[in-house]
This record gives C-alpha cells, sequence and structure tokens, in this order.
C-alpha cells in the first residue's frame, strides 16, 4: 500500500472511531428517557442479543472461509461481556460519574498497557500526551454529578469494565491486522459475548421489550450504540493502533455531556466546560497525529 493510501486510510480510521463514540455516548441519554424502572442488566444484555444479530445478518453474504484463533475469540467475546455487566454494575454501585471517570479512563491506560505487555505495540508520545488530555478531561466533565458516592467495589468494578475494553482492543487489532474479514470478526465475537450474557434478560420481567419505548430503545440501542458503533470502531482498529482508538473513542464522553444538556437539560458548571474542551482538544491532537 502506497504511503498517501496509508495516510488516508488512517484519517478514515480516525473518523471512524469518532463516529462510533457519538453512538456510543446516546446510550445514557437514551436510557434516560426510555429505561425508566427496566434493570440495567436487562438493557445491556438485550442491547448486545440485538447487536449480535443484527451483526451477523451483516456477514452473511461474506462466504470467506477464514477460522477465527480460538483464544482471541474468548478474549474479544469475553471482554465485551464483562465491560457491560461491570460497567452497569459499576454505575448501580458508585453512580454514572465515577464509574464513567474509572471505566473510560482506565481503558486506554489498559490499552497501552496489555499492548505493550503483549509486545504488539509501544505507546507513543503522541499517544501518552493525548490520553493525559483526555483523561484530565473526563475527571473535569463529571465534577457536575454530586450524588456520586465513591465506593470501592464499584471502583473495581469499572476498572474491570476498562480491562474488558481493553482487551477487545488489543485482541481485535491482533485478528484484524491479519485481514480476518471484519464482518465475520464482529459478528462472531458478539455473538459468543451475547450468548455468555444471555441470561441476565431475564433479570426482570419481559413485558417491558412488549411496549413502545422498551422496543424503541433496544433497537437503537442494539442497531446504532451497539451493531453500528462497534462495525466502526472495528474498522479503525484494522488501521490504527488499539490504543489510539481506545483513546479516540472518548468522544463518548463528550457526545453524552452535550446530550444531557440539549436533551436531558442538565446544567454544567464551569469545569466540566472547561473538560470537555480539554477531551476535544486531546481527540483532535491525537487524530491529526494518528
Amino acid at each position: 500500500m502506497s504511503p498517501l493510501k496509508t495516510i488516508n486510510s488512517n484519517k478514515f480510521a480516525v473518523v471512524a472511531v469518532l463516529a462510533s463514540g457519538i453512538c456510543f455516548g446516546t446510550t445514557g441519554t437514551s436510557q434516560s428517557l426510555y429505561g425508566k424502572g427496566i434493570n440495567p442488566l436487562a438493557i445491556g444484555s438485550s442491547r448486545l442479543l440485538i447487536g449480535a444479530i443484527a451483526l451477523w445478518l451483516l456477514s452473511i453474504r461474506d462466504k470467506t472461509k477464514l477460522k477465527f484463533p480460538k483464544g482471541q475469540l474468548w478474549i474479544c467475546a469475553v471482554g465485551v461481556a464483562v465491560y457491560q455487566l461491570a460497567f452497569f454494575s459499576a454505575v448501580h454501585q458508585t453512580g454514572v460519574a465515577i464509574a464513567t471517570i474509572t471505566a473510560l479512563g482506565s481503558a486506554p491506560i489498559f490499552t497501552g498497557l496489555f499492548s505493550w505487555i503483549t509486545g504488539h505495540e509501544k505507546p507513543t508520545k503522541t499517544w501518552v500526551i493525548a490520553t493525559s488530555i483526555t483523561t484530565i478531561g473526563i475527571f473535569a466533565i463529571n465534577t457536575h454529578d454530586a450524588e456520586s458516592q465513591i465506593k470501592v467495589s464499584g471502583i473495581l468494578l469499572a476498572l474491570c469494565a476498562g480491562a474488558g475494553f481493553a482487551s477487545f482492543n488489543v485482541a481485535g487489532r491482533k485478528v484484524l491486522t491479519t485481514n480476518y474479514p471484519l464482518s465475520h470478526f464482529i459478528s462472531r465475537s458478539f455473538a459468543l459475548a451475547a450468548l455468555l450474557i444471555s441470561p441476565f434478560i431475564f433479570t426482570q420481567n419481559l413485558h417491558w421489550i412488549t411496549t413502545m419505548q422498551g422496543t424503541g430503545l433496544i433497537l437503537w440501542l442494539g442497531l446504532v450504540a451497539t451493531a453500528l458503533a462497534y462495525t466502526l470502531y472495528s474498522f479503525g482498529l484494522t488501521h490504527i493502533k488499539a490504543s489510539n482508538a481506545s483513546t479516540l473513542v472518548l468522544a463518548e464522553p463528550v457526545t453524552a455531556t452535550i446530550l444531557s444538556v440539549t436533551v436531558l437539560h442538565y446544567h454544567l458548571n464551569f469545569t466540566s466546560w472547561l473538560g470537555v474542551t480539554l477531551v476535544i482538544s486531546g481527540l483532535v491532537y491525537l487524530g491529526v497525529n494518528a
């Protein structure tokens, strides 16, 4: 591949990962509007099931016969499953702000660490600077939430969520760089992840799924915030380092914050807006230099 094509592919990958972060960022607002009274674990597992079905349907046309390395498949699937369950549980334990700070703030650090330990990628100076800026920004964004209570159990669960997402990043990057078909990678990873956490669908009476709001919520979360978002994110992993992708996807908390103000009518303090600016600055810096 020529240097020019490589540069263009990298830029498209950056845009794809940023777009995936925007899709992920709609999750909280969607649940706040239409998920009241519904067990978060039921929503998370149902969302993953719908997303897995959509991804499987998209992969049917690709007749490529390549074997998915079982070890990497399990790492990706368990990583996704752990992130879903641990993050929702962390939110329940210690509140949205602390859970978000810990999970999203730790994911890029875990990704860089796992990549380095496994010998796949060495963190760059650009990544360290961008990740430091965005992590400080995430802390600042969440200063408006005064209801959160720091609990050790919640912090540990959020760290598990960050480590789970990082595991998906590193293992997924390794598979995708072997030219394994993107559609098969995400469909098989999510099929297994959905199977692993499917029992949590029944943590609550399933009547909520049959309502207009429940159906709309799960379709949006499954098709847009899962299937589309992870397709875009996985495309990004084929062209840029896992550590860079895990930082760029922090467009998620910025999107969630902006939606909370424009749709849910939350009021943010100066420090939170400064945090939004810092995260955007870190993302732009990394995007330009990725």
